[in-house]
């Protein structure tokens, strides 16, 4: 019998991608906002917890700020509580709930969080010409990190937790400026493909693997080295 998985975001580009190539292996159960799932639901997340045995949580939801081409130019960043406090509330509270309901109906599991280079250094804001990455996403996901090593290490005998820190991800439409400044100071000069994530996914849902735990498993092309 195949195992279940809850895949949040699963209507975003990675998620998409993890729940065609998990299916073949997995019963994914995916949760988007665009189909009116609510992650701060417990009455929805006890649902799915409580009646089916859930094997992992992937985590693929997010609020980014992404320097498309018809990206609106925002040269200064938003330093307002209220639009940093946006960012934590999709970022890390939405995980923080997914997790208090997961690890209280399920006896076991592991937890997987898609995170971002900018959770462990800052932007190189000179390659987003008249664009800012906005701080509350990189704070927020800098927390995410911290969460995911803290409750690693405090339940590690029955779930595992780990971050995978991916950088830019190759899509269609980015602004032209921020792509050259992007692909010149990553070492493999170029962003990352969808399917360069997916042994890294394999690997920590694989039955073998019990202990890989609470770390930052780097996916960027070498982008943090340097």
């Amino acid at each position: 019998m195949k195992k279940k998985i809850f895949l949040t975001g699963s209507n975003g580009r990675i998620g998409t991608f993890l729940k065609k190539k998990l299916k073949k292996n997995f019963v994914v159960i995916g949760s988007d906002v665009i189909k009116g799932d609510d992650l701060s639901n417990d009455s929805y997340l006890q649902k799915i917890f409580k009646k089916k045995d859930i094997y992992a949580v992937i985590f693929c939801h997010g609020l980014n700020s992404t320097p498309l081409l018809r990206s609106k130019l925002k040269q200064i960043p938003n330093l307002k509580q209220t639009s940093i406090q946006k960012f934590f509330d999709v970022n890390f509270f939405l995980n923080l709930n997914v997790i208090k309901n997961y690890i209280k109906y399920q006896k076991k599991g592991r937890i997987m969080n898609f995170t971002s280079i900018y959770s462990i250094k800052s932007p190189k804001h000179f390659i987003y010409g008249n664009f800012s990455k906005e701080l509350g996403y990189c704070v927020s996901k800098s927390a995410s990190n911290m969460m995911m090593k803290y409750l690693g290490t405090k339940y590690a005998r029955k779930y595992l937790f780990n971050s995978i820190v991916i950088a830019g991800v190759e899509q269609k439409k980015l602004n032209p400026v921020f792509l050259r400044g992007y692909n010149k100071n990553n070492p493999t000069g170029k962003m990352m493909k969808l399917e360069e994530v997916l042994p890294v996914v394999n690997f920590l849902l694989d039955e073998k693997n019990t202990h890989t735990n609470a770390q930052e498993i780097i996916v960027d092309g070498g982008w943090l080295s340097w």
